[in-house]
């Protein structure tokens, strides 16, 4: 005969988190028992951590001589007790736990040694020592970046420029390493990621070849150009017209013969007549374009956007580039929040709700909506909600004359 009632052990099962779990007189992480635990004692702490009145625990293990009186959970891994300092588990034997501190960056100190990750930093001055930031620090005589020395670096001088930029009177640096093309003296921010000395441009710590430093200037919208050419993001734009290149916006941008969508050509544009229209569309005397893709089968400027990713021409109503098969351009218009209609359908975010009146339709907030009869949340239909009484309150809820909703939900 099979016994199918529960354990009595497991009636009494208590989450302690962490993984910890308390389950009749034993204490278990991860499914093992954690052996010699105290039960009555016992409490989680944080990241991985637990003790009773005697033992501390990581992941489950005694953390060997740490005492459970006085031990402490900080911060980035780090753990102490009156007398020993711990990195994830693991004792610090170097460090000092009256005088340790967390400094941050992962960077922590005591009164005479200084530590990344839980190792210590080679000959680093604890009492001259202090964070820059972006993983670099420095005390009175040495740089570091990410707790290695940066060997060229001059501490006296090293300043934090951005963008992953430092440098010193000498050297410039990216992520830790001199770029030896780079002139300290001159080497100046341009914008967007970009610097520049007297006589290179670097983008992400490289130097963008052919650029010329003395015309390099931005023309907005994250586009760069100098006397002779155009760059995107560090590239180059082949084949655009530096002295003709003009920002439409929202990524768009053109010269007297190509149109651009983030730095990309748009093929078969007809950059005379083209003209951002916001929202992600753009149009030409011929073809409409959404994102930088052509849409339109019929001339570009009748496009109008609607607004929500819609938009439509004489004939056609498109979402986000894709055509709404037999949606009727003439009556259609965007609503909001998501919703739209023509005058016998509505849609939802380019999507036909089957079961709605258009003629009624009502966008009430919050991704709610209603018709004469239905409700609906983000364009599902909320079964059983009463339409005449159905009010969006706010923060997801919603209301009819007998219940409550939750986004889209009724509550019980």
């Amino acid at each position: 005969m099979v016994n199918d009632q529960p354990n009595d052990l497991y009636l009494f099962q208590q989450e302690l988190g962490g993984g910890y779990i308390k389950i009749g007189n034993q204490i278990l992480y991860k499914g093992q028992e954690v052996k010699g635990a105290s039960v009555s004692s016992f409490s989680y702490l944080k990241d991985g951590y637990a003790k009773d009145a005697w033992k501390v625990y990581f992941r489950g293990n005694i953390l060997k001589d740490a005492s459970a009186s006085s031990f402490q959970v900080l911060t980035d891994g780090y753990t102490k007790d009156s007398w020993k300092v711990y990195f994830r588990g693991e004792p610090m034997p170097e460090a000092s736990a009256s005088s340790f501190q967390i400094l941050g960056d992962h960077y922590t100190k005591d009164s005479w040694k200084v530590f990344y990750r839980g190792q210590v930093i080679p000959s680093a001055s604890a009492s001259s020592f202090k964070l820059l930031g972006n993983g670099y620090s420095k005390d009175s005589w040495k740089v570091y970046f990410r707790g290695e020395l940066l060997q060229e670096a001059s501490a006296s001088s090293f300043q934090i420029l951005g963008d992953h930029y430092t440098k010193d009177s000498w050297k410039v640096f990216y992520r830790g390493q001199v770029i030896k093309e780079a002139s300290a003296s001159s080497f100046v921010l341009v914008g967007d990621g970009y610097y520049k000395d007297s006589w290179k441009v670097f983008y992400g710590g490289q130097v963008i070849k052919d650029a010329s430093a003395s015309t390099f200037t931005s023309v907005g919208d994250g586009y760069y150009r100098d006397s002779w050419k155009v760059f995107y993001r560090g590239q180059v734009i082949p084949d655009a017209s530096a002295s003709t290149f003009k920002v439409l916006g929202d990524g768009y941008s053109r010269d007297s013969w190509k149109a651009f969508y983030f730095g990309k050509e748009i093929a078969e544009a007809n950059a005379s007549s083209f003209e951002n229209l916001g929202q992600g569309y753009a149009k030409d005397r011929w073809n409409s374009y959404y994102k930088g893709q052509k849409n339109g089968q019929q001339g570009g400027t009748a496009v109008k956007v609607l607004g929500g990713g819609y938009a439509k021409d004489n004939w056609e109503v498109f979402y986000k580039n894709e055509k709404l098969k037999g949606a009727t351009a003439s009556s259609f218009d965007y609503i909001a929040d998501g919703y739209a209609n023509d005058r016998w359908e509505v849609y939802y975010q380019g999507i036909k709700i089957t079961d709605a009146t258009a003629s009624s339709f009502t966008v009430l907030g919050g991704g709610y909506a209603k018709d004469r009869w239905e409700v609906f949340y983000r364009g599902q239909k909320v079964e059983d909600a009463a339409a005449s009484s159905f009010e969006y309150l706010e923060k997801g809820y919603a209301k009819d004359r007998w219940n409550k909703y939750y986004r889209g939900e009724k509550i019980e």
